[in-house]
């Protein structure tokens, strides 16, 4: 939770920032989404066994980072959640 740290204050640069990287985590989170279900309905068409092994790699990298854009996401919701409010 390093993001935390990089936050010391709270003016307008600061949210738009943080807007920016929450956007771009949650669209590359559905950007590998999107690719591994291509490669899972590519992998289930397959009779090569060499194929196939080399779309289950894929899918496997696919998955782990789509799982890490998907924390990072996660992880800048909750700086986002606590933030002062401009008043």
């Amino acid at each position: 939770m390093a993001l935390t740290q990089q936050i010391g204050t709270t003016d307008a640069s600061t949210w738009a920032d943080l807007s920016g990287r929450w956007f771009f985590a949650w669209r590359m989170a559905a950007a590998c989404e999107g690719a591994l279900r291509e490669v899972t309905e590519a992998r289930d068409g397959l009779d090569d066994p060499g194929r196939r092994l080399a779309l289950d790699k894929v899918s496997s990298l696919l998955h782990d980072e789509m799982t890490r854009w998907v924390r990072r996401g996660e992880a800048l919701d909750m700086i986002v959640e606590r933030m002062p409010r401009a008043e």
